[in-house]
């Protein structure tokens, strides 16, 4: 029965359930990380049902990391397995399961990951082992924090010297001192940890006798989320960190290594170097991912737009300029002139904390500017000995006088904050082309101030109407009332000369 106001989940045996606050203070209080082991966790029939129906070693499910088929077969589409399995997940998604194990866990607002990856039935031949080692912490694609690992075994016959025990360490980066628990992986028990920084687990290798090698370790992987983890807990997001196995004990000075030896030797040699191809692979790729984006950002940096007033457009090729205005020790830009242009004035801003320096406005070849600028606002003006009307190149140089004293968490070369870069323009009449469209726009505005005008008469018009006849109508409603009111009076008084 389950507990008082608890909805039962029925594939879950109801000793889990009544058992719950046992289990969540063993959890609670386990070393060296969070975890508890619970023995029958399915209901007896169903866990049965659940091994009849586990699906047979499939080896194109079981590419490993570094690219090639090996003893770990991985089906995270339980849903399609069989009825048993299908009736499995939707135990497993339901509130009444997550609730359940937030009681034990502790951990509210679990979330089951609706396509279980890296999760489902775990199929493990002879020979396979899982180093050391921490989850991936967080799922991008479902902005998800990886918080819990609930894993079922479903292997009724097992033994100890057969290797395959889940192990929970404490540092296996420190052989030395590193502390080992140790659960078999027996048919219907369940071992579940939290995830973090130092959830350190995996199984040594399996090694069945030759008779046995049929059989696998066969497992439910259950995996489970939640939007949020505490604060302490968050570290940046990282895939799943293995630590390779050290060498055994008695290899050491003076021992004579056996055939066993080698093999094994041979053995950690091909991991590490499977997973130095895979760092090899990975680095090339996040370098190439760098590359790209480096690319990008330069290209984005080009199209940064100075604040410009007055009859000129930028072109495009800027350097030295940032998005959010601040510009460079050095920039550079093209500007078109769409009427001709006599004078340029730089407006800008200087931090209060930021020393002074000299900065440089010129454009194009012997024609420029330069002045002290100190903290605050400033202003430039760049008057040219006859008007431009073509493309110009403007160019800023800017030199403190000193260091900056502040730090900033900014690593950009920031100079300077541009408020506007304003071109000022002869007076004469505007070029043809602008003139024209003035006059379109200017003929635009008048026909709508038409418009408008016209629609404000029409609802002067409607409103008198609507006033007029409401004044009409209440004379003749006061008529109405008035005579009905004699008729009245007059019926009243034939009525009184009737006998």
């Amino acid at each position: 029965m389950a507990s008082a106001g608890i909805a039962a989940v029925p594939e879950v045996s109801d000793d889990v359930n009544r058992n719950a606050e046992i289990y969540r203070e063993t959890f609670l209080h386990a070393e060296p990380f969070k975890h508890v082991m619970i023995e029958g966790f399915f209901e007896p029939e169903f866990a049965e049902r659940l091994l009849a129906d586990f699906p047979r070693f499939d080896p194109q499910l079981a590419t490993n990391e570094f690219g090639y088929a090996a003893g770990k077969a991985v089906n995270p589409n339980i849903r399609r397995i069989s009825p048993a399995y299908q009736q499995l997940y939707e135990a497993i998604a339901s509130k009444p399961f997550l609730d359940l194990v937030s009681r034990i866990s502790g951990i509210s607002d679990l979330i089951l990951d609706p396509k279980m990856y890296g999760g489902g039935t775990h199929d493990n031949r002879h020979g396979q082992e899982l180093d050391p080692h921490v989850d991936f912490n967080y799922d991008e694609a479902q902005q998800l924090h990886r918080r819990l690992n609930l894993i079922v075994y479903l292997n009724k016959e097992w033994r100890s010297e057969w290797g395959g025990a889940i192990e929970i360490h404490s540092n296996p980066r420190e052989p030395a001192t590193n502390t080992i628990s140790s659960y078999d992986p027996l048919f219907n028990r369940c071992v579940m940890f939290e995830t973090n920084e130092r959830s350190w687990h995996g199984f040594p290798r399996i090694n069945l006798p030759p008779e046995k090698r049929d059989l696998t370790r066969k497992s439910i992987s259950i995996y489970l989320y939640t939007k949020d983890r505490p604060a302490e807990e968050i570290a940046p997001m990282h895939g799943t960190f293995y630590v390779q196995r050290p060498l055994a004990a008695h290899i050491a000075a003076g021992h004579r290594l056996t055939g066993e030896d080698v093999e094994n030797l041979q053995w950690l040699l091909k991991v590490r170097d499977g997973w130095i191809r895979v760092y090899q692979r990975m680095e090339l790729a996040k370098n190439q991912e760098i590359a790209e984006k480096s690319a990008l950002i330069q290209d984005l940096r080009s199209h940064a737009q100075a604040p410009l007033t007055g009859y000129i457009q930028q072109e495009r090729g800027a350097t030295g300029l940032h998005g959010d205005g601040w510009v460079a020790s050095h920039a550079e830009f093209e500007i078109r002139a769409r009427v001709p242009v006599v004078r340029m004035v730089l407006r800008g801003y200087r931090p209060e904390s930021a020393p002074a320096g000299r900065l440089r406005v010129s454009m194009g070849e012997g024609v420029s500017a330069e002045s002290l600028v100190k903290a605050g606002m400033f202003e430039i003006k760049l008057d040219l000995p006859q008007p431009v009307e073509e493309t110009f190149c403007v160019t800023i140089d800017f030199t403190p006088e000193a260091a900056s004293a502040a730090r900033s968490a900014d690593e950009r070369d920031l100079a300077f904050v541009m408020v506007e870069l304003k071109a000022l323009h002869p007076e004469v009449s505007l070029a043809p082309e602008l003139a024209a469209e003035l006059e379109d726009k200017c003929r635009e505005l008048a026909e709508c101030v038409e418009h408008l005008h016209a629609a404000e008469r029409t609802i002067d018009e409607r409103t008198a109407w609507a006033q007029r006849n409401s004044a009409e109508a209440d004379e003749l409603r006061a008529r109405l009332y008035a005579l009905r009111s004699h008729l009245l009076v007059r019926l009243g008084a034939k009525l009184r000369l009737l006998p």
